[in-house]
């Protein structure tokens, strides 16, 4: 290593995650297109594989194609999983997207934390990562034993004309066909993708627009977020402390999954329409560290501690208040598609984030140290 050069790596993890998410984002963009016409009983069952094929391919990887392939599974998986049951949540009582957001925040720490444990421990990453095949396990019995299906998902006919219809329709959008065809069976849709069914294209796009306000500012959070997760955190650590470079980082992720977490369970507690505000306290954090990440100028790593762990907490309030405010805000008979396609605005994020991450890590990593 040249002298007082900084401990980095060229290949910056903004490389792994452009593999991690441009599967995912384009699953998210396309899906006004097709995803009403896929059933749930199809769509479950796709997320669970993907997962198992991610984890089993990784852990059994021999080259950095295989180590890519199994993150591309795990985006695939991901991507059919967060707009499925997004949309599933437009079924349940409100407080569902509570719970699915302080869920998603909780799967972040217990990830994080399991992993940076079992290795610290002594467990090879290997042997960690196939130990996580419990978790596609826990998502099947979820599905299919614990939770109680709503009568809208299971199989049914469309409604006709003498049928009280389930959900009023929009007054400014009505479908191109007003009724199905009586012998049409709908397995594993709910009344309201059969009513987005029936909509045009450009119907279905213009439905977009109205939740603009949401998506621009989470997508806004998501880029200031991963820009710093994935061009600066590597860049910024402490020598000769108890933690190693590598346990530094393990654990900068276990502390801002803990911020995400608690935020994203906290919408009952307080909730609030001003999402604009979330985007522009985490560009101010994406400045404070690009600054520490140039000049390193922080004494103390709990310091560092202290700030990623705000990060995590305006990214999980801004994810958790935007899609609370859409299940409050659009109609039911087009919730569970507005929550599924506005779940882009995040993928989208973190995908420039990760264009933008790259220059900027490989920049910073060859500079000398300031000291």
């Amino acid at each position: 290593m040249v002298p007082n050069s900084r401990k980095c790596n060229i290949l910056s993890t903004g490389a792994i995650l452009l593999a991690d998410i441009l599967p995912t984002l384009f699953i998210k963009s396309t899906a006004v297109f097709w995803i009403h016409r896929v059933a749930y009983n199809i769509r479950v069952p796709m997320s669970i594989l993907f997962v198992v094929a991610a984890f089993i391919t990784v852990a059994t990887s021999v080259a950095t194609w295989m180590s890519l392939l199994g993150v591309v599974f795990a985006s695939i998986s991901s991507g059919i999983g967060e707009i499925t049951f997004l949309s599933l949540t437009a079924l349940f009582h409100k407080n569902t997207i509570s719970t699915w957001s302080s869920g998603t925040g909780g799967a972040g720490v217990i990830g994080a934390l399991s992993y940076a444990g079992l290795t610290g421990a002594g467990l090879s990453p290997r042997h960690t990562i196939l130990a996580m095949l419990l978790v596609p396990a826990l998502m099947a019995v979820s599905y299919y034993i614990i939770l109680v299906h709503p009568n809208s998902i299971k199989s049914r006919k469309c409604q006709t004309e003498d049928q009280s219809p389930l959900l009023k329709q929009p007054t400014d959008i009505t479908p191109d066909e007003d009724s199905c065809n009586d012998s049409e069976e709908v397995t594993g849709t709910t009344a309201a993708t059969s009513y987005i069914s029936r909509l045009s294209t450009r119907q279905r796009l213009m439905l977009i627009l109205p939740l603009l306000k949401y998506m621009i500012p989470l997508f806004s959070v998501y880029v200031a977020e991963y820009y710093i997760n994935q061009a600066l955190f590597e860049l910024i650590y402490f020598e000769d402390i108890w933690l190693t470079l590598a346990e530094q980082y393990r654990w900068y992720q276990v502390d801002y999954q803990l911020g995400v977490f608690i935020s994203r369970s906290s919408v009952n507690l307080f909730h609030t329409k001003a999402i604009w505000v979330f985007p522009v306290m985490q560009v101010i954090n994406a400045v404070f560290f690009s600054v520490e990440a140039y000049f390193l100028f922080v004494p103390s790593i709990w310091i560092v501690f202290a700030v990623i762990f705000f990060e995590g907490l305006m990214g999980g309030a801004a994810y958790v208040n935007a899609f609370f405010s859409i299940s409050e805000d659009v109609a039911d008979e087009v919730k569970e598609f507005s929550l599924g396609v506005a779940s882009v605005a995040d993928t989208s994020g973190v995908c420039l984030a990760a264009f933008i991450s790259i220059p900027v890590h490989n920049f910073l990593c060859k500079l000398p140290l300031p000291y």
